[in-house]
C-alpha cells in the first residue's frame, strides 16, 4: 500500500493508508484507512463521537417510546472504542471533490451500542493534485 502525508490548512491529518474503491460511470468513492493523526483533529474526532452519541441516545430513546423496543441509551464513562477512522473521498461529474473523516465505534462496555455514522467534513482541496496523483498510481498498479 502506498503511505503518504496530507495536511489541511495546518493540522496533520497523519499517514494514510489507501484502501477500497468503489467507482460506476460518473461517480467513484475511495476509502483511505487513517493510521494516525494530529492531535487537534483527534479533538474535532472526539467532538464528532460526543455528537453522535447524543443522537444515537436520542434515536434509541425514540425508538423505544414508539415500538416498545428495550435499546440502551445510556453511554459508559469509558472512552468508546473505535472501530474504524477513513478519509472517504466522492469523485462526482460535474462537482468538487468531497472530503469527509468518517467513524465508527462502540461503547466501552456494551458492545451492542455501535454507531457507524459520525463523520466530519474536511477541506483537502489545497491537495487535490497529490489525492489525484495517489488514486491514479493506485488504480494503474492494482487493476492494470
Amino acid at each position: 500500500m502506498m503511505k503518504w502525508k496530507a495536511r489541511t490548512e495546518t493540522t496533520n491529518i497523519g499517514v494514510l493508508e489507501l484502501g477500497n474503491l468503489t467507482f460506476n460511470e460518473d461517480y467513484m468513492e475511495i476509502s483511505i484507512d487513517i493510521c494516525d493523526m494530529s492531535d487537534s483533529l483527534k479533538a474535532e474526532v472526539d467532538k464528532a463521537i460526543e455528537i453522535a452519541k447524543v443522537q444515537y441516545t436520542e434515536h434509541n430513546k425514540a425508538l423505544n417510546a414508539e415500538k416498545g423496543y428495550n435499546l440502551p441509551t445510556v453511554w459508559s464513562d469509558k472512552p468508546v472504542i473505535i472501530d474504524f477512522t477513513f478519509l472517504r473521498v466522492v469523485l462526482k461529474a460535474g462537482e468538487p471533490i468531497t472530503y469527509t473523516i468518517c467513524i465508527g465505534f462502540e461503547d466501552a462496555d456494551n458492545s451492542m451500542m455501535e454507531q457507524w455514522d459520525c463523520d466530519i467534513a474536511v477541506d483537502l482541496s489545497e491537495y487535490s493534485n497529490e489525492l489525484k496523483k495517489a488514486i491514479i498510481k493506485v488504480l494503474v498498479d492494482k487493476f492494470f
